[in-house]
């Protein structure tokens, strides 16, 4: 049977441990990952307002509010604004939100420009929020 050195001991034992703390997905996280889509978000009192689009001009545009505090539930309504135009609200779904959860709205847009910006926007109580702008090409 082959001797063990006490340096390869020691670097099997701290493998061992990191492994047994962090779990095997540590090391994949380590590596920096290529974000598959674009995002703009903005912080508000009791939450992240983003908006998440494609690479490319056309795909899906998510209009995202991940709530972090506040009692209670709001009750709130996505949409989109392209500049220059009109707010786009999902007509149909509006969402009750807690604490430590996220809501979301998900629209596939295949008529912008390279040229064109768009923002997520979201209304509660009759207040409007609204995400930075993003350039689409």
């Amino acid at each position: 049977m082959p001797r063990v050195t006490r340096k390869a001991f020691a670097t099997v034992a701290a493998l061992a441990g990191a492994l047994a703390l962090f779990g095997p997905a540590a090391a994949a996280e380590a590596a920096p990952v290529k974000a598959d889509r674009a995002s703009k978000c903005g912080s508000l009192d009791n939450g992240e307002l983003c908006l998440y689009g494609p690479e490319s001009v056309s795909g899906d545009y998510t209009t995202e509010y991940c709530r972090t505090g506040g009692s209670g539930t709001i009750n709130v309504q996505f949409g989109y604004q392209i500049d220059g135009g009109s707010r786009v609200w999902d007509g149909w779904d509006n969402q009750f939100i807690a604490a430590g959860n996220c809501g979301s709205y998900k629209r596939h847009l295949s008529n912008l420009g390279s040229d064109d910006r768009i923002r997520g926007i979201m209304m509660t109580d009759g207040k409007v929020y609204v995400t930075r702008w993003m350039f689409v090409g």
